[in-house]
């Protein structure tokens, strides 16, 4: 019997003296078979009741299902976060990772919640700058079975302000730039979304374009021609987007200067440093 259902099998084998064995045969276990009880019932007279035997089907099996609860499209940057990782079918343990570009996810806080058909790994975390671009996904598996996986992903698009460093010319050397080089600073902006303003500053104050006086701004850079002691000082370029704006650290442009009327120094070299 399965549960109170009568099951048709062949007849009982005899296999000596007042033993008989009788088989039953399932040819396809399928999951719906888990837990169910197989009873076994042996009469040979209505003046008793008859002697039975039961045994209750325990099953290995798969997850059916992992899914995120929800697939945010945008992420704040530092802002908390709350993600929902659920499996379903996987028996009788479940594993549930966190990976972030296959790499264990470290970043957040993890509860377990367990209930009779689902297990759910809930993720709390506040997404970095640096973590922009990078996939999020949570595999599940029965640690028992090989080749049990099943997984569910999101691309985080992390929104954050703009971050900025302001660097000399690579091919610049700072401690030699002369009254008449031309020079340029390169303005190196990381930000989501894209900056959409970049502006410059000498010493504080506000750098424009001014070809005739040989100022040029191009996108992330700025280039000063024939430049001169009053070039001398400190220099920062700052970006903005929706998430705010943010300002380079300043940047020091030393200028070694020529002076007409001074006499020689005693090196022969009638140049002075310029510092800011």
């Amino acid at each position: 019997m399965n549960g109170d259902e009568l099951m048709q099998t062949g007849g009982g084998i005899s296999m000596g003296r007042h033993v008989t064995v009788n088989r039953l045969e399932i040819p396809k276990m399928t999951r719906s078979a888990l837990n169910n009880t197989y009873k076994c019932q042996a009469s040979n007279t209505k003046l008793v009741p008859p002697a039975e035997r039961s045994i209750r089907v325990d099953m290995l099996l798969k997850p059916l299902s992992a899914a995120l609860s929800s697939k945010p499209k945008q992420l704040i940057s530092n802002q908390e976060y709350v993600l929902a990782c659920n499996v379903e079918g996987s028996v009788p343990e479940t594993d549930i990772k966190w990976m972030q570009n296959n790499r264990p996810f470290t970043k957040g806080k993890i509860k377990i919640i367990n209930n009779s058909s689902m297990v759910s790994s809930v993720l709390s975390f506040r997404p970095h700058p640096d973590d922009d671009g990078t996939i999020l996904k949570c595999e599940g598996s029965n640690p028992r079975l090989q080749n049990s996986v099943l997984e569910d992903s999101v691309i985080m698009n992390v929104l954050y302000p703009p971050q900025v460093t302001l660097s000399l010319g690579s091919t610049l050397n700072p401690d030699d730039i002369k009254e008449g080089d031309d020079v340029y600073f390169e303005c190196h902006i990381k930000a989501n979304p894209r900056e959409h303003r970049i502006t410059w500053s000498h010493d504080g104050l506000p750098v424009t374009q001014n070809v005739t006086s040989g100022v040029i701004i191009s996108t992330r850079s700025l280039v000063l021609q024939r430049v001169g002691r009053f070039h001398s000082g400190s220099y920062a370029c700052a970006a903005a987007n929706d998430r705010g704006e943010t300002q380079s650290e300043p940047v020091a442009l030393k200028i070694h200067c020529k002076y007409a009327s001074r006499p020689p120094n005693h090196n022969g070299n009638d140049t002075e440093t310029a510092y800011p």
